[in-house]
């Protein structure tokens, strides 16, 4: 037990100290090791990308030098000449001029002219002149080639010139010096270097190991280095040739670069050695000053670990701590200038250069949350899809371009401007009145209307556009982004530039999911249901035969449209339940019919995707022979739209039904696209008149004269005519006198439940009523 204060005093000192330099030590230590390995990482990966720039930067250098060559006078004369002398003189004068290793000058098909290297080496013509203006690497006798490759017109297409610059030494060395870090060139494949700037023995003990990638590891290990590895077959410059795996291997001394941490612990070292000589020589009033920079440099040390290179160390000394500090502070700096480059590629569409959607969603939050009113405006590419699908993903990217740098010239500054998505473009204008954003969009339609320029041709580009305003129009940006996708849906189907939002609008979308929604269940649990309207016999006003329509009634939804829900069912496959559901059920009814004697004939409806449907035909002929009906008495109604969306498959199903003896009828006849040289071919028994042609038919001599011309026609053809729409007894008076078949409406009767029609059916018998 040691009973001296002193020497208690001392051991205290010592353990406090002691004890806080060891913390402080791990607590660097394990920040430094961390941050020295991200630091390493993030200085290959700016040596890469530093890299990928150099090589393109080289190929367009490269490829202009080649074009100026193409473009002599003297150059072109000599090749014109055909005088093979002249043309090895000038492509040698002119290919030492631009410092070319290899040149190869072909005519346009193909055969050699002059040449410095055989022409089997090198990749087709048609290769190197689909290069598209860009240049490309090639392994040739052992080493690496940079080839451009530039027609020689005077003024016609005359020849094409090959320039190849050998990947050597000298040129790794001088990216080195850019991206300060070693390059190498080799192929795993082939086991070969072709060009390094690493130290002559380097490159003998890397080419003394496998030159595999197990053994370039190992042989990294060794020599303290870190790597990364290009693919050149996956880079823009490209590799012609698919036989090899030709890379860049981008690497840096581990030592030099941990130098700077390394310093950073001997320092701290050092410095906890003179605090605790400090503490026990000046005891608690030293050990106080020194525990205060040690502090600081340890939260310094934990704020670097955690990313935060913000908040400066800032120790005002003029000992080894503020060298201390000053070093952190430095490291500080270089590291957050990386971490802002790195931010700008998160935040910004790396094709368009132009914020991105984590971007917008940042900016339109802080001012939802400042409470800023402004406008936003999305602008939608039409037809974009379409266009990438036809021209090619490059050609798609090279408009998204275009169009980019035309909205940023025409957009005005203090409008902000940022790409949402593949084919949508957001425009946020703070404090901006409604008027303001019609201006605007009113001089943008004219200049996104031009046509753009792109390898000579010209793209002709169509926008729809929606807008509204926040927060009146929403207080989150995944609602006023909805809602002007909304508006720029409603611009499309309404054919319009650009459409603002109104309260409410967004209640037809809400409603369509909703139908989304429960559609698959109501057809799961039949919950839809079956309405028949009376078909008439013109001539004398016979019952002869019904045409069943599907209704839908919702607890939650309410009446739910045909015209809502049918689409919505195509889009979402339940169309072909439904029609089964529809066929069955309606089937059903007109067996029931036929076994209480009523001999009625049924029509049932057809969607465009049930033409798609192979096994329809078969389907139904075994609905049909189940029941035991007459063929006959079935009719299968399809529009001309649906017909003409696949005429040839549309015919091949509805033929297949017809040979079955069942009868199929054109609806809506007069409001499609089928010509007469297509109805020609469809196999159709019965043409049915839209509605539109009979509303106003006692009135109107041009519907009168459209409708007889149409019944004329059906009749030549053999076909039977039903009109639909008669409203009242004047249109059915008409249609006596121009001799139509059959007619429908609600003169009538409205479509009515088969309990409800039944009853009518019976008082209609009677002569009580002819309609509601």
């Amino acid at each position: 037990m040691i009973r001296s204060f002193r020497t208690r005093l001392f051991v205290l000192f010592a353990g406090l100290a002691g004890g806080a330099l060891i913390v402080s030590l791990v607590a660097v230590s394990l920040a430094t090791n961390s941050q020295s390995e991200r630091t390493i990482s993030r200085e290959l990966e700016v040596s890469e990308r530093v890299l990928e720039e150099l090589l393109d930067v080289r190929g367009d250098q490269l490829l202009q030098a080649a074009q100026i060559l193409s473009d002599d006078f003297g150059f072109r004369e000599a090749v014109s000449s055909g005088d093979e002398q002249t043309i090895i003189s000038a492509l040698v004068n002119h290919g030492e001029r631009i410092g070319t290793d290899l040149m190869v000058l072909q005519t346009p098909m193909g055969e050699e002219i002059a040449a410095t290297h055989a022409l089997q080496s090198l990749p087709a013509l048609d290769m190197l002149a689909g290069m598209n203006s860009t240049s490309g690497l090639l392994r040739i006798d052992q080493r690496i080639y940079q080839l451009v490759t530039v027609p020689v017109k005077a003024p016609d297409l005359i020849a094409w010139a090959t320039f190849g610059f050998v990947v050597d030494d000298e040129l790794a060395q001088l990216l080195q010096q850019l991206t300060e870090a070693d390059i190498t060139f080799m192929d795993f494949n082939q086991r070969a270097i072709f060009a390094s700037s690493l130290s002559a023995d380097q490159q003998q003990r890397l080419r003394a190991s496998e030159l595999t990638p197990a053994g370039f590891e190992r042989w990294l290990g060794e020599e303290h280095l870190a790597a990364r590895q290009v693919s050149l077959q996956q880079h823009r410059l490209g590799y012609m040739s698919s036989a090899n795996a030709l890379s860049i291997i981008v690497s840096t001394d581990r030592d030099e670069a941990t130098a700077e941490f390394r310093l950073l612990r001997q320092q701290f070292v050092g410095i906890g050695a003179a605090m605790l000589l400090m503490a026990l020589v000046f005891a608690g009033v030293t050990a106080r000053k020194i525990n205060q920079p040690l502090a600081r440099l340890s939260a310094a040390a934990q704020r670097l670990q955690e990313g935060d290179y913000q908040q400066p160390v800032a120790l005002k000394r003029n000992d080894e701590f503020g060298q201390l500090g000053d070093t952190f502070d430095a490291m500080q700096a270089a590291v957050a200038e990386r971490e802002s480059h790195i931010r700008y590629q998160v935040e910004h569409d790396l094709l368009t250069d132009l914020p991105n959607r984590l971007s917008f969603q940042q900016r339109l939050n802080g001012l939802l949350e400042a409470q800023q009113p402004g406008i936003l405006v999305l602008l939608n590419l039409m037809r974009f899809r379409e266009l990438n699908d036809r021209l090619g993903q490059r050609i798609g990217d090279q408009i998204l371009q275009l169009v980019a740098r035309r909205l940023r010239d025409h957009v005005p500054s203090d409008w902000w401007l940022a790409r949402l998505a593949g084919d949508e473009f957001v425009l946020i204008g703070e404090q901006k009145s409604i008027r303001a954003v019609q201006l605007l969009l009113a001089e943008l339609r004219k200049a996104m209307e031009l046509p753009l320029l792109l390898d000579g041709s010209h793209y002709m580009c169509e926008f729809r556009c929606g807008y509204l305003e926040f927060p009146l129009a929403g207080t989150d940006v995944d609602s006023l982004v909805r809602r002007t996708q909304i508006c720029t849906a409603k611009a499309k189907s309404e054919k319009q530039f650009a459409v603002h939002y109104q309260d409410g609008m967004d209640e037809h979308h809400m409603r369509r999911l909703q139908i989304l929604q429960k559609l698959p269940e109501a057809v799961r649990s039949r919950k839809m249901q079956l309405h028949y309207q009376p078909k008439i016999a013109c001539a004398n006003g016979v019952v002869i035969g019904a045409e069943a329509l599907i209704r839908w009634r919702d607890e939650e939804l309410g009446v739910v449209r045909p015209d809502e829900f049918i689409p919505l069912a195509e889009q979402s496959g339940e169309i072909n339940r439904i029609t089964r559901c529809v066929i069955e059920s309606a089937l059903d009814q007109l067996q029931l019919w036929h076994e209480q004697g009523q001999q009625l004939m049924m029509a049932i409806n057809l969607s465009a995707i049930d033409l798609q449907w192979q096994e329809l035909p078969q389907y139904i002929a075994a609905q049909v022979r189940e029941r035991g009906l007459a063929p006959g008495k079935i009719t299968f109604e399809v529009t001309e739209s649906a017909v003409m969306i696949d005429p040839e498959q549309a015919i091949s199903v509805l033929s297949a039904i017809r040979q079955q003896g069942i009868r199929i009828s054109i609806d809506d006849y007069g409001t499609g696209y089928a010509s007469l040289g297509q109805l020609k071919r469809l196999p159709v028994d019965e043409l049915k008149l839209d509605r539109s042609f009979i509303e106003f038919l006692p009135a109107s001599a041009a519907d009168q004269t459209i409708v007889r011309s149409t019944l004329a026609l059906a009749h030549e053809m053999g076909l039977t005519t039903v009109a639909e729409g008669v409203e009242d007894e004047g249109a059915w008076t008409v249609l006596q006198q121009l001799g139509c078949d059959t007619m429908q409406g609600f003169y009538f009767s409205r479509p009515l439940a088969a309990s409800e029609f039944d009853k009518w059916l019976v008082q209609y018998s009677q002569g009580i009523i002819h309609g509601d």
